[in-house]
């Protein structure tokens, strides 16, 4: 047997610290895409992930010991190895087991697509099957009529089955011929099956369960995050002179600096690379240059001395650093953004300030609109920690767009013989059965509704405020669509820790008048489905109210003329309605609180997250 590629060392020597990496930039990517309005990529990728920055691979090792030996079924662009009862097909994306029976295996992905397929085949024993997507795609199906135990031997020190989402939707999907058993190791902090980090509003995991599965009470509560950006400040390098470059009228200036590039360990066979930066002036820079030079395209065969293509020597000369990108925390004062991160020579941490806005550099490869940032004189702090926040600041917390889900069932099943196909979501009540539960209010916000048609006993109201940036900035589309946006809101009712379907049951909802609501004529409430749902809102006393049938994101918007959608009478609106919009959305989804899955639970993400994110990937690879 061979060890596993070194990158599954890291993970599983180190897991929990690679996971607050990933964390760290699931959250940065997400805050980025709110900060330059840009769309969040979509992650609907079918087959393992390819290119310089890939790292899919299909391996089987024996989690139970340190450092385990294993065997790779898949890796892009590395050699594969033969086991018996185990093979990888990359033409149909599908791993096949053949009366595999090692109890004590792993079978673990990443990065291999939406369409991955598990094909069984006979009478199959592994120990734990993990699926991690990163970005890219980690859904799972399991197709034939074979069987597949999991976890017999309870080792699993997490859960047998392990979904690690990272952004992406990481759907099990189990064929109607297929059987499946998952069993929980005995103790706390141990599941039958986590989804980690899923953009699922619903437990993603369908087939045919012979019973229903049990849910930890905090499972399918949207996650959040502290708000991370990616900036550019200069960096610790010694400044070097420039010759300054122009590029036809676009009045600004550029440098070139040139290097070599190795392709194989004989490091006299390299190629010449060249890097253009842009000089960029900065004021507050730390080594009081006027410009800071911020690379912006590599060009590949680029002999030393030479001009890319277009630039043209100017003659003149200038002294600058070059800028690195890194991930900061973004702090809040008065108002104002700042950002939190180590200075250029690792000794402090400092308090930044953005200097210039909207600034194209390029980062591993991939093209990215940032900020410079500069020190805020005075804030820098000796011998602190990322913790230690300096006083009048405070961090920015927004939601994920991301979910969790835990299984405590001591054993899950699935077979031919199941009837549950969805049981991520409580059937709740039909529409004219009265449980006597009709009215019910978030106990943090206030926010009430009273339903035609009551709900269980026990269930309870959730409603909370999500972050516009989150919302807007993966659906900038919505901007045009939302005149007047005050906020958006997030209802939802849940017993014992699940969603309840509430749809075509007219409702009553009260949202307290707070300070940001106050001060318009007009209100609209806008539900963000597939279809945007326009209901025309009014003031009752404390409170703004109106009228719908199902409950999931709204925005709220004021105005003080009427909206063009909504149902008005002599000047004044009435409040009822329910006009569609042609507009459609993509629709978005998706925690333990135990110290072993921290690092988990904490990942967003938006999840999120394109070849951005790939590109910081590759930098934890190669720690």
């Amino acid at each position: 047997m061979i060890k596993p590629f070194i990158h599954m060392n890291v993970i599983l020597k180190g897991e929990k610290s690679v996971m607050k990496l990933k964390r760290k930039l699931l959250a940065g990517l997400l805050t980025l895409c709110m900060a330059v309005g840009m769309a969040v990529p979509a992650f609907a990728e079918n087959g393992p992930s390819s290119g310089d920055m890939s790292a899919a691979w299909v391996q089987l090792y024996d989690s139970s010991v340190e450092e385990p030996d294993g065997y790779v079924l898949y890796s892009n662009g590395g050699e594969a190895d033969t086991v018996e009862g185990a093979v990888y097909d990359k033409a149909t994306n599908t791993i096949t087991l053949t009366n595999y029976n090692h109890p004590e295996m792993t079978l673990a992905t990443n990065e291999m697509g939406d369409d991955l397929k598990l094909h069984l085949v006979g009478d199959n024993h592994i120990a734990e099957l993990v699926v991690w997507g990163f970005g890219w795609g980690g859904n799972l199906e399991i197709t034939g009529d074979g069987s597949l135990t999991i976890n017999e031997n309870k080792t699993s020190q997490t859960a047998a089955i392990r979904f690690m989402a990272e952004g992406t939707q990481g759907l099990l999907k189990v064929g109607s011929n297929a059987s499946v058993t998952a069993y929980k190791s005995a103790g706390e902090n141990t599941y039958s099956a986590a989804f980690v980090s899923t953009t699922s509003s619903t437990l993603p995991f369908t087939g045919n369960l012979e019973t229903e599965l049990a849910l930890t009470a905090n499972s399918g509560i949207e996650g959040e995050t502290t708000e991370w950006e990616n900036v550019i400040y200069e960096s610790h390098y010694v400044a070097q002179d420039w010759k300054v470059l122009t590029k036809g009228e676009d009045g600004k200036k550029y440098g070139v600096s040139y290097g070599t590039i190795y392709t194989d360990s004989d490091l006299t066979n390299g190629k010449p690379v060249g890097y253009i930066h842009e000089l960029v002036k900065v004021e507050g820079l730390p080594s009081q240059n006027e410009y800071l030079a911020v690379q912006i395209a590599t060009v590949d065969g680029l002999e030393k001395d030479a001009l890319p293509e277009g630039y043209t020597d100017s003659g003149e000369t200038i002294s600058a650093k070059i800028g690195d990108i890194s991930s900061m925390t973004v702090l809040i004062k008065d108002g104002q953004r700042f950002y939190w991160g180590v200075d250029p020579n690792h000794s402090q941490w400092l308090v930044y300030q953005t200097a210039v806005d909207n600034v194209t550099a390029e980062d591993w490869g991939q093209t990215t609109l940032t900020k410079i940032v500069v020190p805020v004189a005075g804030e820098g702090v000796s011998g602190a920690t990322e913790e230690d926040i300096p006083a009048g600041y405070t961090t920015n917390v927004v939601k994920t767009g991301m979910y969790s889900y835990y299984c405590t069932n001591d054993v899950i099943k699935v077979s031919p013989s199941g009837t549950s196909t969805d049981p991520g979501t409580d059937p709740g009540t039909k529409p004219g059965e009265d449980t006597g539960v009709k009215d019910l209010t978030a106990s943090e916000t206030g926010v009430s509704i009273s339903l035609t048609d009551g709900v269980p006993e026990g269930a309870e109201l959730y409603a909370d405020t999500i972050a516009q940036e989150s919302v807007l900035g993966s659906r900038p589309e919505l901007k045009e669509e939302l005149p007047g946006l005050l906020s958006i809101y997030e209802i939802s009712v849940r017993k014992d820790g699940k969603a309840l379907e509430i749809k075509d049951n007219p409702m009553t909802v009260k949202i307290p008048m707070n300070d940001h609501l106050k001060g318009y004529k007009y209100y609209q409430a806008v539900y963000l489905g597939e279809e945007l749902e326009r209901f025309d809102a009014v003031v009752e006393g404390d409170f703004l109210v109106f009228e719908t049938t199902h409950l999931s994101q709204y925005a709220i918007l004021g105005s003080n003329t009427p909206f063009e959608t909504s149902t008005v009478q002599d000047g004044e609106q009435t409040g009822a309605g329910d006009q569609s919009s042609d507009t459609t959305i993509p629709q978005t989804g998706d925690g333990s609180n135990m110290m072993l899955w921290i690092g988990l639970l904490a990942a967003s993400g938006a999840g999120v997250y394109g070849m951005t994110l790939y590109s910081r990937k590759k930098k934890e690879q190669n720690i």
